[in-house]
Order: structure tokens, then sequence, then C-alpha cells
């Protein structure tokens, strides 16, 4: 008998198993492939620390009976404070801040005037026998914070000295 005159049908092929070498590397696709979404930070939005840990930024309370008022800036920030919350926070063992609540840190010249405007603020009754009022001084080291800080145009102005806002958000330089 003659052939038909009908295109040859296609044979149905059973895939087969892809037979890998554990030590091959996979397949990359044509073109170079698309790029790890989660490897490299998104554009436009910045990392926001909330808290930091009190032992990783040398947390330290300063004696303010032998404070000096004329001394020069040194490698830390300092922050006054009450007793209660100083307390506070060596008892969680963090520090915790936000853009809308940020820390106010000072170099240590803005130290005299910031203790002085406390101590104007808080009458002198009401501070008697309560130890939780008491003005406290505490400093962290400068280098570990300082690419989340903030200039503090307003305090800076006000006691002609550097303020610093601790906010959490880096600076794009």
């Amino acid at each position: 008998m003659a052939e038909l005159p009908f295109a040859a049908l296609a044979r149905s092929r059973r895939p087969r198993r892809a037979s890998r070498r554990p030590d091959a590397p996979p397949a990359t696709p044509p073109g170079g492939g698309q790029p790890d979404l989660f490897a490299a930070p998104m554009p436009g939005i910045r990392p926001v620390l909330t808290y930091l840990d009190t032992a990783a930024i040398g947390l330290g309370r300063v004696d303010v009976r032998q404070w000096r008022a004329g001394a020069e800036a040194d490698g830390y920030l300092y922050h006054v404070t009450t007793q209660a919350d100083l307390e506070t926070i060596q008892a969680r063992g963090t520090i915790v801040f936000s853009p809308r609540a940020p820390l106010v840190l000072t170099e240590r010249p803005g130290v005299a005037p910031w203790l002085a405007n406390m101590m104007e603020v808080m009458e002198t009754d009401d501070m008697a026998g309560h130890t939780a009022d008491i003005p406290v001084v505490f400093r962290v080291k400068r280098f570990v914070i300082d690419e989340l800080l903030e200039h503090d145009p307003d305090r800076t102005r006000r006691h002609g000295v550097s303020f610093f806002l601790l906010t959490g958000l880096t600076r794009q330089e």
C-alpha cells in the first residue's frame, strides 16, 4: 500500500528526569537573570532603629558633683534625665527612641546649661524627699551612634552649644 500524503504525527515524548550532578551549579536564566530582591535595601526607604542596647553604646552614669563647666567636648554625648528614668533604662537594658520621640543629646559643654534649665523648671518643694526626681546625667559613646544623629538647631541656638536628636534614622550622605 502506498503511503498517505499526511504529515507524520509527532511522537509523544515522556518528560525526562533531569539528571543533575550534585556538584554542578544551577543553570542561570539567559540575560543574567532577575536580581535578588531581598539582597539590596529598597530604594527610598531608610532603615529605622527604635532602640539601642545600653552595653553596646557604653551607657554610663556621670557624677554631677565632680562636673566642671568649662570642660571641652570629648568622645561622648550626654543626656540629662531623672533618677527614675535612668533606673528604667538600666532595668530594661535598652534606650528607646523614635523619629517622633527622639532622645536629646549634647556634648560635654552643653550639660551645665541643660542642668541649670532643668533645675529652674523643677521646684525645690517637689524634689524634697523624692529621689526619683533628682536630675542625673548619663553618657554614651559618640562614634557608635554618630550616623543616627541629627542636629537640633532650636536647643543649639538657645544654649549656644551643639545639641543632637537621636532619631534612629540613618543619615544619607
